[in-house]
């Protein structure tokens, strides 16, 4: 009886800890756990081509979740596997829109990587466009507003000179960035109703100059977020300066656009009403599930963020995105699942 169990016992330990049917043929170094070439190859596929978007995928043990070192895994998958995941997986991957007009990439935060400014001279630009915003402002109301954030600049600056914990920069721009933006977009508003009162028949939302405040305002929070060197906190700062300052100006047309759409800027309007009718037209598009807002899916994998709402779903059923519980299920997971069901 006893030597039965032993070899039970010794069957299951040699096999695949994915499908537990083939005989193990790769032993992890780290953590041990064991598979089949086959099913550890599927698997990190499987993880590679959903892991295209902004930010970086770590492919991990399907057993204990732990990282495995891409020199490893790399062994036993083609260049191809490899490559994609490189591509995929760039940290400081810029937020990018395409002009509608010229079709050029418009880029509102560039990547770290492709920065030569000190942090240093980013805290004296700051400081810079704060002054000339105050010397700009005509509104008693938004120049006490303005003096707040300049004295709370000054006083962080002067706490922590130019080195900033992690997180001290979304601080920052938590406390900076959203009054600023109010007031920019109060002035920009005003500026096109100007425009548009002195020439109703020539002057379209898309081709309303911005007005010299945003440009200020969006400029203090660009060099905040190029201050942001951890990759997933740049991403997430990045996202927050589209929240705020979605004009941005084509630098090969002259072509103002919205950021959160991608469509011509519609100053005064809602990206949803903007769009309305157009979107309407394209067949070829799905409605995310919380805001019935249209897309297309024009690469990467079925996983799709919505920029606006925040809803993650699956492209192919539009469902709710679920993470793939690719390899060892997850138990406790799916037995919370049923009982909230």
């Amino acid at each position: 009886m006893l030597d039965d169990e032993r070899n039970h016992l010794y069957f299951w330990l040699q096999r695949c800890s994915i499908c537990l049917e083939q005989t193990y043929s790769l032993c992890l170094e780290s953590c041990r756990d064991q598979f089949c070439k086959e099913c550890f190859v599927r698997y990190t596929e499987e993880t590679v081509q959903a892991s295209w978007g902004l930010g970086v995928t770590r492919i991990k043990c399907p057993v204990c979740q732990e990282v495995i070192p891409q020199s490893e895994w790399s062994r036993y998958v083609s260049k191809q596997v490899v490559d994609k995941y490189n591509e995929f997986n760039q940290p400081y991957r810029p937020f990018v829109r395409h002009c509608s007009a010229c079709e050029n990439q418009v880029v509102p935060c560039q990547s770290p990587r492709e920065q030569g400014t000190s942090r240093e001279r980013r805290l004296e630009h700051i400081t810079e466009a704060l002054t000339s915003l105050m010397s700009s402002m005509e509104s008693t109301e938004w120049q006490e507003q303005l003096c707040q954030i300049q004295h709370f600049f000054e006083q962080t600056c002067r706490q922590k000179g130019a080195t900033f914990r992690i997180g001290r920069v979304q601080d920052l721009y938590q406390k900076m960035v959203p009054p600023l933006a109010r007031m920019a977009q109060e002035q920009q508003q005003q500026q096109q109703q100007q425009q548009q009162q002195q020439h109703p028949l020539t002057i379209s939302p898309s081709k309303a100059s911005v007005s010299l405040i945003y440009e200020k305002a969006a400029h203090v929070s660009k060099q905040l977020v190029a201050m942001e060197v951890i990759p997933e906190a740049w991403k997430q700062t990045q996202f927050w300066h589209v929240a705020h300052f979605p004009l941005e100006t084509c630098e090969c047309c002259g072509l103002q656009i919205c950021l959160q759409c991608g469509e011509k800027a519609h100053i005064g309007m809602t990206c949803v009403n903007h769009l309305k009718s157009t979107l309407e037209q394209q067949p070829s598009s799905e409605q995310t599930a919380s805001i019935q807002w249209k897309i297309n899916n024009t690469e990467g994998c079925n996983r799709v963020d919505c920029l606006l709402c925040g809803h993650r779903f699956c492209w192919h059923c539009l469902s709710s995105w679920t993470q793939a519980e690719l390899g060892v299920p997850n138990m406790t997971l799916i037995d919370s699942r049923r009982r909230s069901s």
